[in-house]
C-alpha cells in the first residue's frame, strides 16, 4: 500500500547545500544549508583615517638665558584622529625620517585631550612618552575608534637645556604616521611631516657707560682677536657683535660664542685671572683648567632692572670676583676684567663701566 501526503511533491522543495573549503596550512571548512536562496551580495568595507593638527608641531626651540630671555623648550598642540572609513579601526603611531642626532633628544608625549591642551596642561598618568626617534604607543583610551568617531589628542614635544650642547644649531623634519589597522594585515595611514629647530639665542652686549657694543677687533673671529668697544651695528646672528651663551654642563656657567665664528668656537676669554687682564677670543678649552676657567662666565642681574654684570669664573684665588669691564667710551678700546664693584648707584662710573644690557637678535 502506497502512502501519500497531499500536496507534497519533491519538486516543490529546494535545498541548497554550500561547502567552503580553505586551502593551505591549517585549512578549515564550514558548511550550511538553506531551504530557499534567492540571491546574495557582498559589500567591501573601506578603511580610512584622517588627522589634523599634527603639522602644528613645527617649532623653534631656544635655550634662553636666565634673567635675560625665557627658554622655549616645549611645543604643545591639539590634534585629532578621525575614522573616516566604514569599519572600526585600531590605531598606532610611528615616526620616520629627520635628523638622527636631534630626533633622540626630542621627547614626544601623547595623551587623550581633556579640557585644555596647551603649554600649561599637566599630562595625565595615562600619557605615553617616546622620542622623535622612537614613537610612543597611543594611550589605551585613544587607540581605537568606531566608524565616524574622532579622538582628540594632545601632543607635546620637548628638549632639555642640557641637550643643547649636542642639539644646538640642528634641525629635523620627521614624519608622524597614524596607522589604522583591521586585523593584522589591513592598514590605512595618514602621514604628516613638520620641522623643528634647536636654535640659539643671540645677543648684542650694549655697554651701559658708552651705549656702544662689544665687538671683535677688525671683524676677526679667530683665537687671539681682542674684544673692543665699537658703535652698535645692525642686528645679525653672524655678526662680530653677536654672542650666544652656551651653558657649561648643568652649572650656572656659560661659554660665550661669537656669531662670526663657528659652532666649535672661538669663545670670549680673559687672558688671565688678574684684575686688568685683557679679553680676547680663544679656542675652547675643557676640564677644570686655567684656560677653561678663564672662558667661563656667569650673568648676574645687578642694580637697575635690565642691567647685568658678566662675571669671570677664573681661578680659585680670584674665582667669581672679576667682571667684564669697559671704563672708556672711545671706539676700539679693549675690554678687560677688573674687580667687581658692589655699588648699585646707577649713575656712578664704576657701576656703568661693568654693566650691560642684552639686545636679542631676532
Amino acid at each position: 500500500m502506497r502512502c501519500r501526503v497531499p500536496g507534497l511533491r519533491a519538486a516543490a522543495v529546494v535545498a541548497l547545500v554550500v561547502v567552503l573549503v580553505g586551502v593551505g596550512t591549517g585549512a578549515s571548512f564550514a558548511a550550511w544549508t538553506a531551504a530557499v536562496s534567492k540571491g546574495a551580495s557582498v559589500t567591501a568595507a573601506t578603511a580610512t583615517v584622517t588627522t589634523s593638527g599634527i603639522d602644528a608641531l613645527a617649532a623653534t626651540y631656544k635655550p634662553g638665558l636666565p634673567g635675560v630671555s625665557t627658554a622655549v623648550l616645549t611645543e604643545t598642540v591639539p590634534a585629532s584622529i578621525t575614522n573616516s572609513g566604514s569599519t572600526p579601526l585600531t590605531y598606532g603611531i610611528s615616526v620616520t625620517g629627520g635628523n638622527t642626532t636631534l630626533n633622540p633628544l626630542v621627547a614626544l608625549q601623547v595623551w587623550k585631550a581633556g579640557a585644555t591642551c596647551d603649554a600649561t596642561t599637566t599630562p595625565p598618568s595615562s600619557a605615553t612618552q617616546g622620542t622623535l626617534a622612537a614613537a610612543p604607543a597611543l594611550p589605551a583610551d585613544a587607540n581605537s575608534a568606531a566608524v565616524g568617531a574622532a579622538i582628540a589628542l594632545c601632543l607635546r614635544t620637548s628638549i632639555t637645556a642640557a641637550n643643547y650642547a649636542t642639539a644646538g644649531g640642528l634641525a629635523t623634519t620627521p614624519t608622524i604616521s597614524v596607522v589604522g589597522t583591521i586585523g593584522s594585515n589591513w592598514t590605512t595611514t595618514s602621514a604628516v611631516a613638520f620641522t623643528q629647530t634647536a636654535a640659539f639665542n643671540w645677543y648684542q652686549l650694549v655697554h651701559d657707560f658708552s651705549g656702544k657694543c662689544m665687538d671683535s677687533n677688525g671683524g676677526g673671529a679667530t683665537a687671539g682677536t681682542t674684544l673692543i668697544l665699537y658703535p652698535c651695528k645692525a642686528l645679525s646672528t653672524t655678526s662680530n657683535q653677536s654672542f650666544r651663551f652656551a651653558q657649561v654642563g648643568t652649572t650656572s656657567m656659560y661659554r660665550i660664542y661669537i656669531g662670526a665664528g663657528t659652532a666649535a668656537g672661538p669663545v670670549v676669554a680673559a687672558t688671565s685671572a688678574a684684575s686688568g687682564a685683557g679679553v680676547a677670543l680663544a679656542a675652547v678649552a675643557s676640564g677644570d683648567t686655567t684656560n677653561s676657567n678663564n672662558q667661563q662666565w656667569t650673568v648676574q642681574q645687578h642694580g637697575a632692572a635690565g642691567d647685568f654684570r658678566i662675571i669671570l669664573k677664573g681661578t680659585a684665588a680670584a674665582q667669581n670676583t672679576l667682571c667684564l669691564t669697559m671704563s672708556s667710551s672711545t671706539d676700539a678700546q679693549q675690554f678687560t676684567v677688573t674687580t667687581c664693584q658692589a655699588t648699585t648707584t646707577t649713575t656712578s662710573t664704576n657701576y656703568r663701566a661693568q654693566h650691560f644690557a642684552f639686545t636679542e637678535v631676532p
